[in-house]
């Protein structure tokens, strides 16, 4: 059988702390990819491109607010909103250019100039790319900021890029008045509203903000931009297009310098991989992703360049369960292509699996079955229509039928979610990136069936790896720090010259702080990160995000934090539960409880809980010291609003830890008494 090699190297001069620089074979002998066909190389190019060719074309579709309504969940007893919407409304390429001429006039208008930074504080939607598009008809710098960002980053995100304009949804009100007294530069707040409307307390909070700032509605400047219209005066390629601001995990966030050139020629690098998958006349993307992250900010432009349409969503109406008398996002628009990070699919397969579980015995062989019948169909070619339509039609409905792809990024999803999800809904392709590489490095190629890697380099980026002595990983033995090179490697860190200087080498490298292999057929595998390496206490490592990856394909598992030092032998974990879930799973096991802390701490519960991360464990080869020794269960669902995630949803160490800093304890000190077990053990075995 012949295989494909997915990445080739580069002839190099034989330094033994790194491995070859390897590169996308049509790379190989033309050089990097910089930019996108024919010569679009900033992102108003990309939309003046596109208007060009199909002005007419409808994209950027959006759902209005009709009516919310708010009642007891009966799954959580929580008090829940439910959203009426309306169907998807769409706009021409002709009109967002219109449009963004005309914003981009008013911002000018305003008093903005050249290079000047606006701050877009608001959810992903289309508002939120207008207002992108329009800075960019002005040579304005968009600076980006989570919607989920508490007070104090919103602030440093806002003082540090000295933002003259902030552009915000009116839901935000109540954070800008928190902040008000304490911004330094911002002269003038630009919000939009639901066409619902703005209920009374961002009333309240607007009236407030207006004291501080000179306050318009998106509206309002566009009408001023009509009234004083002025020429597109667009940046140049080597230009700063974004300040994006990392969610970050620890710390005040960073923000990251990146060009136009860099995100076109990423956009160059893509239309190169899927041209024949992707049919740009029909297909549609679903973006709900925060667009302040990278991962979504370049898949927009890319849409946006290349005529995909795009459809808006939020994460709250995806499914029909919080819709009232309408079908959710994913059943409305039907999208072709889906991003989503690791949560979203362990999500969806714990919700499938526990929908298959309740059905009859028969059923739920037949499925199971049918996962591993599709595996094998698929690997050898053959069709599969009579399973997707037969035994998976029922999850292929819930997204809408018309799925082709699922692209994950974010940090590594579990080989076993991407296969159950490739055989019950779509294929799914992982991708690897940073904000420092302006948003993707490597990539699986449609129609790739491996997992458990990432993909060859992009077009737009060479890649080696680098010794680390001190973990103990070595190029000799194929391993080694990601370092990349291209021109989509960011400009540096914003006011930190001395951090940049740290992240990219002389020569151009940038360091990623990632840990990875490369495959037989040249695709990268990454291993972990450098900064979540743990000795143990017998001078072992083990990747916690590695770990972390592998448990979550538990039933049990809506999220995991794993936790080691060096005075433990094997690592324990804070197991994060749906609350949702727990009754299904208690009565199935026969354990009856009256509230969700006294199932947390139920030692049958824990038990069961555990095991099943065992069996885990052995599912994935894991070695002794990587099995997890206790666990406790936190009930209450991690998310970027209680402040245990990041908005990309990574996880928060410090404050998971502190959180559960007594189950911690309990752990540390079980774990105590286990080595102290191990060591009388082995005293009296001497």
């Amino acid at each position: 059988m012949l295989y494909r090699l997915y990445s080739l190297c580069v002839p190099q001069t034989g330094c033994t702390t790194e491995t070859a620089v390897r590169r996308y074979p049509t790379t190989i002998d033309r050089g990097l990819t910089d930019k996108a066909p024919p010569d679009v190389e900033t992102v108003y190019d990309a939309l003046l491109h596109r208007e060009r060719l199909e002005p007419e074309k409808t994209t950027m579709g959006s759902r209005r607010v009709l009516g919310i309504s708010e009642r007891i969940n009966e799954k959580t007893g929580k008090l829940w909103r439910y959203f009426q919407l309306s169907d998807y409304e769409w706009i021409t390429y002709r009109e967002i250019s219109q449009f963004t001429r005309a914003l981009g006039a008013g911002l000018v208008q305003l008093g903005l100039e050249i290079n000047d930074r606006v701050v877009i504080y608001a959810p992903t939607s289309r508002e939120w790319s207008l207002c992108m598009l329009s800075c960019y008809s002005q040579s304005l710098q968009v600076v980006t900021a989570y919607d989920t960002l508490g007070a104090d980053g919103l602030l440093h995100a806002m003082n540090e890029s000295e933002a003259r304009l902030a552009f915000v949804k009116a839901d935000q009100m109540p954070m800008l008045e928190q902040i008000a007294d304490r911004v330094k530069y911002v002269k003038t707040i630009v919000y939009y509203t639901d066409a619902y409307g703005m209920p009374q307390s961002y009333q309240d909070a607007l009236k407030k903000v207006r004291s501080r700032f000179s306050v318009m509605h998106m509206d309002e400047v566009h009408e001023l931009g009509t009234k004083y219209p002025r020429d597109l005066c667009i940046a140049g390629r080597d230009d700063t297009a974004l300040v994006m601001y990392t969610s970050g995990t620890t710390g005040a966030p960073k923000g990251v310098l990146i060009a136009h050139g860099g995100l076109l020629s990423i956009c160059g690098a893509i239309h190169e991989l899927v041209p024949d998958f992707i049919d740009y006349e029909t297909d549609r993307v679903l973006s709900y992703l925060p667009l302040s992250h990278v991962l979504a900010f370049f898949v927009e432009t890319y849409c946006i360049y290349s005529g995909i349409c795009i459809g808006y969503g939020t994460p709250r109406t995806l499914t029909d369960d919080n819709v009232d008398g309408s079908l959710g996002d994913l059943r409305t628009l039907r999208p072709a292509v889906m991003l989503g990070v690791p949560q979203v699919w362990n999500t969806i397969r714990a919700t499938i699996l526990r929908q298959v579980s309740q059905r009859p015995w028969l059923i739920q062989q037949l499925f199971h079955g049918a996962i591993s019948l599709k595996a094998w169909l698929v690997s050898y070619g053959l069709p599969t229509f009579l399973l997707d339509n037969v035994v998976f039609r029922r999850t292929r409905l819930a997204t809408g039928s018309r799925l082709k792809i699922a692209i994950t990024g974010g940090a590594q999803v579990n080989p076993h979610v991407q296969r159950f999800i490739a055989a019950t809904v779509c294929p799914m392709i992982h991708g690897y990136g940073l904000s420092e590489a302006s948003g993707l490095v490597t990539v699986q190629i449609p129609g790739d069936l491996t997992v458990a890697n990432v993909g060859p380099p992009v077009p737009s980026v060479e890649i080696k790896l680098v010794d680390m002595p001190d973990a103990g990983y070595f190029a000799r033995n194929g391993q080694g720090e990601v370092w990349v090179r291209g021109p989509s490697v960011f400009q540096g860190y914003l006011n930190n010259e001395k951090m940049t200087s740290e992240t990219i080498t002389s020569d151009g490298w940038l360091k990623t702080g990632d840990i990875g292999q490369w495959t037989q057929l040249g695709q990268l595998q990454i291993i972990d990160r450098k900064k979540n390496l743990v000795k143990l206490a017998h001078g072992e490592y083990i990747a916690l995000e590695a770990l972390e990856s592998a448990y979550s394909s538990s039933k049990f598992v809506a999220n995991i934090c794993v936790c080691a030092d060096s005075r433990m032998s094997q690592p324990c974990a804070i197991v994060n539960m749906d609350p949702t879930h727990i009754a299904h799973w208690t009565r199935e096991a026969g354990i009856y409880f009256s509230s969700l802390d006294e199932i947390s701490a139920d030692p049958n519960f824990v038990t069961l809980v555990l095991d099943d991360l065992i069996a885990v464990a052995r599912q994935n080869a894991l070695l002794r010291q990587e099995v997890l020794l206790d666990i406790c269960i936190d009930t209450e669902l991690w998310t970027p609003e209680n402040g245990m995630l990041t908005a990309a949803s990574k996880l928060k160490r410090a404050a998971i830890l502190q959180r559960n800093k007594c189950a911690v304890w309990h752990l540390r000190k079980q774990h105590k008494a286990h080595n102290n077990k191990e060591k009388t053990a082995e005293q009296a075995g001497n």
